[in-house]
C-alpha cells in the first residue's frame, strides 16, 4: 500500500551544478525497505486527490523521519525542482514503491553495482546494512565517468573499506581502477549464489544484464522504472 506525505526541505547539498541533494522531513511516516523510491510532486495534495505530474526518485537513505534524495536536473520537470525547492519548501511524496532489496536476505551475500549516480538507492542499503551490523555480507562496485562525480565516497570508504571497488572510466587516477566494472570482477567477489544489484543508465543495466545471465548469475536485482 503506497501512502502520501507532504515532505518540507530541510537541507541541499549541490555536488554538481546539475545534481543536488534534498534532505526532507516527512510530516507523515510509513515504513518502506532499504532501496524502495517514491513519487515527487510540487504539487500540495492528500491522498484522495488525483496524482499530479511528478517524478520518480530513489530514497538514498534510511532514516527514521527523514528522506534524501539525489537528484540529477535532467529535464523541464527536475528543471523546477532546483528552481521551486529551496530551504523550507514543500512537496509531497507518495511511497513507497519497489522491491529492489529484500530484508530477508540480510544474511546472504550481496554486490551492488553502480554506475553514476545510480548510487543513490545503495546509500540507503548500506545505512540499512550498517545498522544491522551486517557489512560484511556486501560489496559496492561504483563507476563514474571522472573522479569529482563520486557521491559520499568518504562516508563509502569508511563504512565499507576493502568492500568498496570504485571504477573510474574516463580519467587516470592512481588510487582507483581506470576501466569499467566486468563480470570477472564480479566473479573474484561472488559467486553465482550472490544476490547482484545493478542500478546505472539504461544501457548500463541492459548491458549487465545479459552479461550477468550468460555467466550464470540469476539472483539479479533492478529497478527498471525510468
Amino acid at each position: 500500500m503506497n501512502f502520501v506525505s507532504k515532505a518540507q526541505v530541510v537541507e541541499i547539498v549541490t555536488h554538481h551544478e546539475d545534481i543536488r541533494e534534498y534532505t526532507f522531513k516527512l510530516d507523515k511516516e510509513q515504513k518502506y525497505s532499504p532501496g524502495s523510491f517514491v513519487q515527487l510532486t510540487l504539487d500540495l495534495v492528500s491522498a484522495s486527490d488525483i496524482w499530479p505530474e511528478s517524478r520518480t526518485f530513489s530514497i538514498a537513505s534510511y532514516q527514521k523521519g527523514f528522506m534524501r534524495f539525489i537528484i540529477k536536473n535532467a529535464g523541464a520537470y527536475t528543471n523546477r525542482i532546483f528552481e521551486e525547492l529551496g530551504v523550507g519548501s514543500f512537496c509531497t511524496v507518495k511511497y513507497p514503491f519497489g522491491d529492489l532489496f529484500n530484508k530477508s536476505t540480510v544474511d546472504e551475500k550481496h554486490v551492488l553495482i553502480a554506475g553514476g549516480i545510480g548510487i543513490t538507492p545503495y546509500l540507503a542499503i548500506v545505512e540499512y546494512f550498517t545498522s544491522v551490523g551486517k557489512l560484511e555480507n556486501i560489496h559496492l562496485m561504483y563507476s563514474t565517468k571522472y573522479k569529482g562525480e563520486l557521491l559520499h565516497l568518504n562516508q563509502l570508504k569508511e563504512m565499507l573499506g576493502n568492500n568498496l571497488h570504485v571504477y573510474i572510466t574516463r580519467e587516470k587516477t592512481e588510487d582507483y581502477i581506470n576501466r569499467r566494472i566486468t563480470v570477472e570482477d564480479l566473479r573474484k567477489l561472488a559467486d553465482q549464489s550472490a544476490n547482484i544489484y545493478v542500478c546505472g543508465s539504461k544501457i548500463f543495466n541492459a548491458e549487465f544484464k545479459i552479461k550477468l545471465g550468460e555467466n550464470g548469475y540469476n539472483k539479479i536485482h533492478m529497478d527498471e522504472w525510468e
